[in-house]
């Protein structure tokens, strides 16, 4: 774990950037939302920005901006809204205390790697804080701002509500963190799949939420106004299959979870189900923020593929849901694509009649809130608020809506059927000059570069990173799934892929473009692509203490040098790869080949699972079940307390 002062934050967080490969005093990047109880004032983080922007949303423009730590996450007004909460500064974390009347800081504490989703409990007393890179929750006394405990969840935690009695906080977990692969068992049932936890205030303990398989990738989550259903945003990873096409969501999917707090203890901890928010034709590829209405009647999401707003008829949604029995002998009837519940997750076709999709003017719809019949969503890449008026779309129908084009410069609208349907944008600063890397970021995450919109590149790669799964691509051959790989540094280490069946991580590019996204590659968009990927940097290991290796990892470092243990045969620094291909014992039942690309060690301790085909969860069964280093080493040589050094060494890196 990390120990460091605020001072030394405050020195270093100026000249560290982790969090975005295209951080610039010109992009303001919305990435929260909160407003006030009344709806006169909207909170608007801006990560790029290192800013709060206040909104007065009777004049619809800003009326303050207030300046906060490094690279801003998320925000939380107090009970009395004299006070607002914000996270910052990725490694260095920290949690800062703002007066709302006079935007100074008035008091701040240090948090854990990469905070974010700040929520308070109804009575105003506590504070919790996912830091995502610790996989731990961080538990303040307010309004001290005093750390009384960190809480383990399980990877990669970004979201978190707390339930109407204070007894509960729902943390959701983005990634998956299982083995995806079993050799000595081909015949085994492979589950991998996000779960959410469930912390008891008062204990301090956990209980973990399973989501359906191939959930991951979950962003948004948000609480029923009545406190009953927790609501989660995630992708549905269809990872068994081989990618032979996108049609019908035949590799991603896009939905909600549905938790329901009052069966947490029950025999299915109190998940209900997932329903898809995509039609059987059009991918609602990379849903992200969520919220309600103030009745709880309607779902709002916004959906950061496809840049749109979706609105679900809770009531409707839930009677359906209820309807559905879970043995199919009981079942009476056909009920659209589902006859028990457990065909919900796969039916495209549920929601039909009970939601409607809005096609939102601008890039990156991620942060949401609603202020009684309105709705704000944040555009990322476009520095605007959108604001759509939910009165004018009651008489609209789903297939009506997805044909609309709702435009703005200030406000613009568009008749449907003499339906006049208006968007207010609202500029959150200059029209952004986006960067050859921005621009390649924003693909990076543009679905409807994608054939049907089901997916973006960032569907699998998020942030450029690991999704977690096994898919079976087919530029080495049909039948061989092996682990998504992180391109952090890919256009260093060539080649690409497991087996090296590309020279280049640019080859790459435009090769998947082709055959994972099903459309033809645009050579420009390909090279901005590519700027991206080169853009990126790692991020420091959480395993770091103040940024520098702890005393275990420099035991470690000295190990993992020593010829005679051999890990630097294959991984010499700095690229802690030799970019080759190697036969280490790891070729499984499926697989053609028995050498595979080394990989870098960089950020190895983000990366789980392991091996080409992600057998092991962590380094430890890497090295003692998977006796990893035995071929072109001696680890076995270790004592246990070595190994662990060593360990501690790679997940620094």
């Amino acid at each position: 774990m990390m120990k460091h002062s605020i001072f030394f934050f405050a020195v270093i967080a100026m000249i560290i950037s982790n969090y975005s490969v295209c951080a610039a005093d010109s992009y303001k990047s919305p990435i929260d939302l909160t407003a006030t109880k009344d709806g006169s004032k909207i909170y608007i983080v801006h990560f790029d920005a290192h800013e709060i922007a206040v909104l007065n949303t009777a004049e619809n423009k800003a009326v303050q901006t207030i300046a906060v730590g490094k690279e801003p996450t998320g925000i939380v007004l107090s009970t009395d809204e004299k006070t607002f909460y914000v996270t910052s500064g990725g490694y260095y974390g920290l949690v800062q205390a703002v007066d709302t009347a006079n935007g100074n800081v008035i008091r701040e504490a240090v948090a854990g790697h990469t905070p974010m989703a700040p929520v308070i409990t109804p009575d105003g007393k506590k504070l919790f804080i996912c830091n995502r890179f610790n996989n731990d929750v961080s538990e303040y006394d307010l309004p001290e701002l005093k750390l009384v405990r960190r809480i383990k969840v399980i990877r990669e935690p970004c979201g978190a509500a707390v339930t109407r009695d204070g007894k509960t906080v729902y943390v959701s977990n983005t990634l998956p963190n299982d083995v995806v692969n079993i050799p000595e068992n081909p015949e085994a049932l492979i589950d991998v799949a996000a779960e959410v936890s469930a912390i008891d205030i008062t204990a301090g303990t956990v209980k973990n939420i399973r989501l359906p398989n191939g959930s991951g990738n979950v962003h948004g989550i948000c609480i029923s106004p009545d406190g009953r259903y927790i609501y989660l945003t995630e992708i549905l990873a269809r990872f068994q299959l081989p990618t032979t096409q996108v049609e019908r969501g035949w590799m991603n999917t896009s939905g909600i979870s549905i938790i329901d707090t009052t069966q947490l203890n029950n025999k299915r901890s109190g998940f209900v189900n997932t329903v898809l928010l995509d039609d059987i034709d059009l991918g609602a590829a990379n849903p992200w923020g969520i919220t309600t209405s103030a009745d709880g009647k309607q779902i709002f999401i916004a959906i950061a593929g496809t840049d749109e707003l979706i609105i679900i008829d809770a009531e409707m949604m839930h009677k359906k849901l209820s309807a559905l029995p879970l043995d199919p002998k009981t079942a009476t009837g056909y009920i659209g694509g589902a006859f028990k519940a457990s065909d919900v997750p796969n039916d495209l076709i549920f929601l039909d009649g009970m939601k409607k999709r809005i096609q939102l003017n601008g890039k990156g719809a991620r942060s949401i809130v609603t202020i009684g019949n309105d709705v704000y969503i944040g555009m990322y890449y476009s520095d605007t608020l959108q604001k759509i008026d939910l009165t004018l779309l009651d008489n609209l129908k789903d297939t009506e809506i997805k044909n609309t084009e709702i435009k703005s410069t200030k406000v613009k609208s568009t008749k449907v059927k003499s339906i006049e349907v208006k968007s207010t944008e609202i500029a959150l600063g200059n029209k952004p000059n986006p960067s050859k890397e921005r621009l390649g970021e924003i693909h990076w995450n543009d679905a409807t570069l994608c054939s049907q919109y089901w997916q973006s590149c960032a569907s699998c790669h998020p942030d450029g990173r690991i999704d977690a799964y096994n898919r079976d691509l087919l530029n080495d051959g049909l039948g061989n799934p092996k682990n998504t790989k992180s391109l952090l540094w890919s256009e260093k280490c060539p080649p690409a892929m497991w087996e090296g069946v590309y020279k280049t991580s640019a080859h790459c590019t435009r090769a998947e473009f082709q055959f994972l996204l099903f459309s033809m590659p645009d050579e420009t968009k390909c090279q901005e692509i590519e700027a991206y990927i080169h853009a990126m940097q790692p991020v420091m290991s959480p395993y770091l203490v103040d940024g520098k290796l702890s005393e275990r990892a420099e035991r470690g470092k000295k190990i993992f040098e020593d010829s005679q243990i051999g890990c630097v045969q294959c991984h010499p620094a700095p690229l802690f790869t030799d970019q080759k291909l190697h036969n280490v014992n790891t070729k499984c039942y499926y697989d053609r080949k028995d050498s595979f690309d080394t990989p870098t060690l960089i950020e190895t301790w983000r990366t789980a699972p392991y091996l080409h085909d992600g057998r092991y969860i962590n380094l430890k069964d890497l090295f003692k079940k998977g006796k990893h280093g035995d071929v072109e080493g001696n680890i076995e040589s270790l004592t246990n307390e070595q190994l662990d050094d060593l360990i501690e060494y790679v997940l620094s890196l």
